[in-house]
């Protein structure tokens, strides 16, 4: 009975912190979101410029380099997700 109380307990969290009705909830999972998409890009963006540098250059200091660039590219890339989004989100929580 403890464990099915429980488990009820958490679907009533789950289901009231997935409702998008507060703006405040919506602005966190935006954030959670970008967060967690601009980490991915900087991972994806640095190993993908480590493995270029590694097969183009010699030298540890071009391969840093070129491994630096691409987790740049990656940090702007989520960085410009992230204003996307907020701007719809603004825009969506302008109309409300």
């Amino acid at each position: 009975d403890a464990h099915a109380h429980i488990t009820r307990d958490l679907r009533g969290m789950s289901a009231t912190s997935s409702s998008k009705s507060l703006p405040e909830l919506r602005v966190a999972d935006t954030w959670d979101s970008c967060i967690e998409n601009t980490i991915r890009k900087l991972a994806y963006g640095a190993i993908s410029g480590g493995l270029i540098g590694l097969v183009l250059f010699r030298a540890p200091v071009a391969r840093s380099a070129v491994a630096g660039l691409g987790a740049g590219v990656g940090v702007g890339m989520g960085y410009t997700d992230c204003k996307y989004e907020f701007d719809a989100l603004e825009k969506e929580q302008g109309k409300a």
